[in-house]
């Protein structure tokens, strides 16, 4: 529900990114040069109206933002050096956790074997997702068939974590999620009210709103993602292939990233087609970018911006967290895009050829997965067919 006309008057008339008396952003050496827009989440706190417009400005002009935030160190630079401690070991040891062997798309997952718009990725990563535990069998919602949705086939599994050869990356990861995750409740409810909507109503169905296992979680997933540099050849040119992954907008509500200090690599692109470079960040800052499903959310207010990673240098490691509603929640547009201040004109952007944005989250969130992962969707979910445009359909012989 919006809140006041007056409210949206108030809205339309304010300089988003320049900050009131008093109100200052305090941004990081490595920040005060990004071309992308800084907030600070403690401004959320002090002046949550103020910050509130400034992350809709971000997220309605280009999509992505640098959150400087209020984690603990300790946590993030604990999940990035687990990590690399991971993927530092023999292949043979991060394959006892191999994806290939379940069908919800969760575990390592070698060189190879992703790709985006059909070309491999040139990076590893293991992938996680929100653990159902009594929810997990639970029937949910069904189909206009009265058949259970395909999609419930991604809260079956729990997560493989390598115990036996690393212990500590468990507990690092769980940490460093939680936290994220909770930003990630801060930035939605900063966005709603920017937008002229009360996030006390957002409905139950849409967002799980209290800890524990009362509720079915929110669907979130999360990658722990290796990006070594191309292997040079005898006349030195890249002998694979230079992006770490390819143009692509994201499926899900809001990403939020943290990466190494010293490397990059990650490219945004600008409504009139260039592509900028993404700074090195410092652990107390977060990359975050909108998704598809806050694109629908905001009637298209919001953007789901291309953005690509080119191989870098060195190694790179990077966590990023995927924050979405519950699995079974279809989205729509909550707020009249047509009461809001447009200043997004003319964009000339990368654009997938074939891609239906599907509101319901189960769907939207499969069909990324079974895209880039052809050979496991293959081989656990034959009785499925996903169309050009990635809508899934159960196959008519089965």
């Amino acid at each position: 529900k919006a809140l006041s006309r007056s409210y949206l008057s108030a809205l339309r008339c304010s300089s988003f990114l320049q900050p009131s008396s008093g109100a200052v952003l305090h941004c990081s050496s490595s920040t005060k040069m990004s071309p992308l827009p800084v907030l600070n989440l403690h401004l959320q706190r002090t002046n949550p109206t103020l910050f509130s417009k400034q992350l809709v400005k971000a997220c309605h002009e280009i999509g992505f933002f640098l959150l400087e935030h209020d984690l603990p160190n300790s946590i993030c630079e604990r999940a990035l050096s687990e990590t690399r401690l991971f993927f530092q070991k023999p292949l043979e040891q991060k394959m006892s956790i191999y994806y290939g062997h379940e069908p919800s798309f969760r575990g390592y997952m070698p060189m190879g074997v992703e790709n985006t718009e059909g070309k491999t990725d040139g990076r590893e990563q293991i992938e996680y997702a929100a653990e159902y535990g009594k929810w997990k069998n639970s029937s949910g919602s069904c189909n206009h068939n009265g058949e259970e949705h395909f999609y419930h086939r991604l809260r079956v599994a729990e997560n493989p974590w390598p115990d036996t050869i690393q212990p500590s990356l468990r507990p690092a990861i769980n940490d460093y999620v939680n936290g994220v995750l909770s930003i990630g409740d801060q930035l939605r409810d900063a966005l709603c009210l920017g937008m002229g909507i009360d996030p006390s109503h957002l409905s139950d169905s849409m967002f799980r709103k209290t800890s524990g296992d009362e509720q079915e979680p929110n669907f979130w997933s999360m990658k722990l993602v290796s990006y070594p540099p191309p292997v040079k050849t005898t006349n030195n040119s890249a002998s694979d292939t230079e992006y770490g992954v390819g143009a692509h907008a994201d499926s899900n509500f809001l990403t939020m990233i943290l990466q190494d200090a010293k490397n990059s690599g990650l490219q945004v692109q600008t409504i009139d087609g260039q592509w900028i470079d993404v700074p090195p960040t410092p652990a107390n800052v977060l990359i975050c970018n909108i998704g598809e499903l806050a694109q629908i959310f905001s009637g298209g207010y919001l953007m789901a911006t291309p953005h690509r990673v080119l191989r870098p240098q060195d190694s790179r490691i990077s966590l990023p967290v995927f924050y979405n509603p519950k699995l079974d929640h279809v989205m729509e547009s909550m707020v009249n895009p047509e009461e809001l201040i447009w200043n997004r004109q003319g964009q000339n952007q990368w654009l997938r050829k074939e891609n239906t944005l599907m509101g319901s989250v189960g769907e939207n969130s499969f069909k990324s997965l079974a895209r880039s992962h052809a050979e496991v969707f293959k081989r656990h979910h034959g009785d499925l067919h996903i169309l050009g445009d990635g809508r899934i359909q159960l196959k008519k012989n089965t």
